[in-house]
């Protein structure tokens, strides 16, 4: 390591020399380049001059760099009393020349000198970085060797205590008797019997222990479940509550709770209209708040035109039981008459409250007539004990579509609300309650002018109760 740290000394005072020389040499010609730059007469034109009044001789004779003489020649007087002799040139007229080569001598003096220090500074610390990487390198091998020959010398004494000690039972070994060799193989056997029953033992009551902890942790895992069960549902719960409260409580608020009264009440409800009204849409929107709000679910819907434009708001009642053609929509009126006569004999309770929409009515009786009136008869007069909620959508509200001798029926016991459009296309929020209201002293009201809330529409009231809340 000595020998590298000469080396390396003599290279850095070999570069220093070098690097002297040369900076030395550099110096010197910059600052013998740079002599005629000293002396004005060598660089600039010299103007020589004397009184206007003395005789130009000799000592009266001076002499001025020329550029100078011209500036003091501004002053009129100072021109007046002097004459020009002669104008003498440069003696050298590249000595800028030797300005700018005695300046790049300087300059490469300085860089070469810089250069050669940072070179060497850097050199220096990484030979330092070197040394010192060595010089602990060495100390490790050193404490490995050292390490290494005391778990050696640790081993050798081991093995031989151990060859001492077994050598020493050899002797005794051999010292003993028959019988006492043979109460050495007696106690040897026994010592293995009880070495073997305590092994048994030990895995049993690991076994045991572990049989345990399995049913403790059964046990706490089925208790944890009864807790967390109802906590769950309770949580769901409160949060499907709340959004049917705030549902509840915008209808009874919107225009002192008309729309409410209806929505809860158990008379069937009809919904009139020219086309574009809006009557489809409204008769889901019923039908989805008496679901959620109500608990009433949708046994049945039946439209000719289920499949058709009003496809996708039907589905959002998720019925049971669906008729999409004429004859089926028959059918599916003479079978409502008969299961309206069966559940009545039931005598249900309101949780077992049902729901039917049926839309596309007013035609329906040049199809079947007797079936028709018997439907309009018995929705009139069986759909509150039969515990069903009945939504009907149609063109007109006269005898024209429910049949003769039915509009005494119809007031009686039937809510009509008759919707409107002012282009065939957009519905108006306008209703008017035509039939079915009374106030509070149970007094019939007919042709009550009221509104729709804007929000009240079935894709909204779906979104509602499916993660989008209305923002009332």
């Amino acid at each position: 390591m000595m020998e590298e740290i000469t080396k390396f000394n003599q290279r850095l005072a070999k570069q220093r020399k070098l690097s002297t020389i040369l900076t030395c040499g550099l110096l010197v010609y910059g600052f013998i380049a740079a002599i005629p730059m000293f002396n004005d007469s060598v660089k600039h034109e010299e103007t020589l001059y004397c009184n206007s009044s003395n005789l130009c001789e000799g000592s009266n004779i001076k002499h001025g760099i020329s550029y100078l003489i011209d500036r003091e020649r501004r002053n009129q007087l100072f021109d007046n009393n002097i004459r020009v002799i002669k104008i003498l040139p440069p003696e050298d007229d590249k000595a800028f020349v030797w300005g700018i080569v005695s300046s790049l001598f300087l300059l490469s003096s300085y860089a070469l000198s810089k250069s050669i220090t940072n070179s060497q500074e850097k050199a220096i610390h990484s030979q330092f970085k070197l040394l010192k990487i060595k010089a602990l390198e060495n100390d490790l091998l050193e404490q490995a060797h050292i390490n290494l020959f005391e778990f050696s010398k640790q081993n050798q004494a081991e093995i031989t205590k151990q060859a001492i000690a077994r050598q020493t039972s050899e002797t005794i070994q051999a010292m003993k008797s028959e019988a006492e060799l043979q109460l050495d193989h007696l106690n040897g056997q026994l010592q293995g019997e009880l070495s073997l029953k305590s092994h048994e033992l030990q895995i049993a009551e690991l076994s045991k222990q572990i049989a345990e902890n399995l049913l403790s942790e059964a046990e706490l895992k089925r208790k944890l479940e009864k807790i967390n069960k109802p906590m769950s549902d309770a949580k769901q719960s409160t949060a499907d509550e709340q959004v049917k409260q705030i549902l509840i409580e915008a209808l009874k608020n919107h225009e002192d709770g008309w729309l409410w009264t209806i929505i809860k009440a158990v008379k069937p409800l009809w919904i009139i209209g020219e086309q574009g009204t809006g009557k489809t849409n409204t008769s889901v929107a019923v039908g989805l708040v008496r679901k959620y709000c109500l608990g009433v679910a949708v046994f049945r819907i039946a439209d000719r035109h289920l499949n058709g434009a009003n496809s996708k708001v039907w589905k959002l009642l998720e019925a049971k039981e669906k008729a999409d053609n004429d004859l089926a929509i028959i059918e599916v009126l003479q079978d409502t008459y008969e299961r309206r006569l069966k559940r009545i004999g039931l005598d249900l309770d309101d949780k077992q409250a049902e729901q039917f929409l049926l839309d596309e009515f007013t035609h329906l009786k040049d199809i079947d007539e007797e079936t028709v009136k018997k439907f309009i008869k018995s929705t009139f007069s069986d759909t509150r004990k039969a515990k069903e909620r009945f939504i009907g959508v149609t063109h007109l509200g006269t005898n024209e579509a429910f049949g003769d001798g039915t509009a005494a029926m119809r007031k009686a016991g039937s809510i009509l609300i008759e919707k409107f459009t002012a282009d065939g296309e957009k519905p108006l929020s306008r209703v008017v309650i035509k039939h079915g209201l009374a106030d509070a002293q149970g007094n019939k009201l007919e042709d009550v002018e009221h509104t729709l809330p804007g929000w009240f529409e079935a894709f909204t009231i779906h979104k509602h109760f499916n993660d989008k809340p209305i923002d009332f």
